[in-house]
């Protein structure tokens, strides 16, 4: 029966075919395919993607409310038309607002509550009308500023 054995698997071996392979047995998981994926890491000594910026635009209010100002100063550096131009004002192609004329800056709300800037004449501040001293002209007579007085204050130290 041995030989008979021998004989059987000697013909089951020339029967079956080449391809099949035997697997080997695992606790874990069978094995479907034949490449292994491998976990996320770093992407090592390369480019970057960040390392960029802009340069600075410089936007905002120039020219404040009640500053003196010349023809062609900027008032207002803006982006879109944020605050609208009055009298006296221009606009540029980059909604920068600019005086044509010399003046005073004036911030004033104008039709539908926009926000408008304009250039007025200057306004004299300080004094009366009737050419009498104001009522801070006169404590400016009565009492030093502080600052004469520590100046006056510091020499007087100087010479003891």
């Amino acid at each position: 029966m041995a030989s008979l054995m021998s004989g059987l698997s000697a013909r089951a071996a020339v029967v079956a075919p080449a391809s099949r392979v035997a697997m080997p047995q695992s606790t874990s998981a069978p094995v479907r395919f034949g490449f292994s994926v491998e976990a996320a890491h770093k992407k090592g000594t390369g480019s970057t993607k960040n390392g960029r910026d802009s340069n600075p635009k410089y936007l905002g209010v120039k020219k404040y409310g009640g500053e003196p100002v010349a023809t062609g100063n900027i008032i207002i550096r803006q982006r879109g038309n944020a605050v609208h131009a009055g009298p006296g004002v221009g606009t540029g192609k980059d909604y920068t607002l600019f005086a044509l004329r010399d003046g005073e800056v004036l911030f004033k709300p104008g039709a539908n509550g926009k926000k408008t800037v304009r250039v007025v004449d200057v306004v004299k501040r300080g004094g009366r009308e009737d050419g009498k001293p104001s009522r801070r002209d006169k404590r400016r007579e009565l009492y030093t500023p502080r600052a004469e007085q520590r100046a006056a204050a510091e020499a007087a130290g100087a010479t003891r």
